[in-house]
């Protein structure tokens, strides 16, 4: 392609654009709206599945241990912890440091001990898991190990929390697929009627057009461009709301999160799914415009 017949297409896409404005601007408003629905939940899946890994990277097991528990109880139990992990990754958390350690955390809760004294919280083992003892598998192994010897109150590895955040990942993952899919035939739908009302306002120039022996292709790409724009604009707008709504709304709710969650801060999309939901909607904005061109023109060649 020369490239003067590309200055002529853009030209044209440009020209085509701006003379059905009002039309274009009602469907890339809605193809944003589209857009930042489905950025919302690949953020909320990115985001939560970025939690289930710092899960895993801060993985540890703590043993509640009994009031009433024996040297040789306490012992027994930490024979079985180093088999897991070396003898430096088991930290013994007695009373008193089980109290100081929840006032430096939960600075604002602390009144809710007030009364109590240090003897109200178990001592505990705690032992920060290596990567290979990670697993589902080998943390539901160790617990029943653990659950068998004498001197234990409780053992706790997060196992309702891992559960719960990995549904919920299952639950975003379905949701952006099936939403993704309904959204993307939605916006295609959009662009085909769109490309579809402003080829009947051309429809004089487009048969003068194929008298005079031009082709397909030289009639189509300057709606096929026009359809790539919008799809264009749709992404960077919509984008652009989710922007807003990242920096206005759940940022704001980052201090809460890491309150809660130990969660540092949400963070907004990767520059790999913005380019890719970028480059879908040029691919949506191609589709639309020339599935219908590719109907239009055949139907208008049969009717000469």
């Amino acid at each position: 392609m020369s490239t003067s017949r590309l200055v002529y297409y853009l030209r044209e896409a440009m020209l085509t654009f701006v003379q059905h404005r009002r039309l274009h601007i009602v469907a890339v408003v809605v193809m944003s709206v589209a857009v930042a629905i489905l950025g919302l939940f690949l953020m909320l899946m990115f985001n939560a599945n970025r939690f289930l890994n710092t899960l895993g990277a801060q993985a540890k097991i703590i043993v509640f241990l009994r009031d009433d528990i024996q040297p040789d109880q306490r012992q027994a139990i930490e024979d079985v912890l180093t088999q897991v992990a070396p003898a430096q990754a088991v930290r013994y958390i007695s009373k008193a440091q089980a109290w100081d350690d929840f006032a430096s955390w939960y600075p604002k809760s602390a009144h809710l001990l007030e009364g109590l004294g240090p003897k109200s919280l178990p001592a505990s083992l705690m032992l920060k898991l290596p990567a290979d003892a990670r697993s589902d598998v080998a943390l539901t192994t160790l617990q029943q190990r653990l659950a068998r010897l004498p001197g234990i109150d409780e053992v706790e590895y997060g196992a309702q929390w891992r559960e719960g955040f990995r549904k919920l990942l299952r639950v975003l993952r379905f949701v952006s697929l099936v939403g993704g899919g309904m959204l993307g035939l939605g916006m295609v739908l959009i662009m085909a009627n769109t490309t579809r009302l402003a080829l009947y306002t051309h429809l004089p120039d487009i048969e003068i057009m194929q008298l005079v022996g031009a082709t397909d292709r030289f009639i189509g790409y300057p709606f096929v461009l026009t359809g790539m724009i919008q799809g264009l604009l749709s992404a960077l707008l919509g984008l652009g709301i989710l922007l807003g709504i990242y920096h206005m709304v759940l940022g704001s709710l980052s201090a809460l999160i890491a309150d809660m969650l130990g969660l540092y801060t949400l963070r907004f999309l990767p520059w790999s799914v913005v380019l890719g939901m970028t480059v879908g909607s040029l691919v949506v904005g191609y589709l639309g415009s020339a599935l219908t061109l590719h109907r239009m023109l055949r139907i208008l060649r049969m009717a000469s």
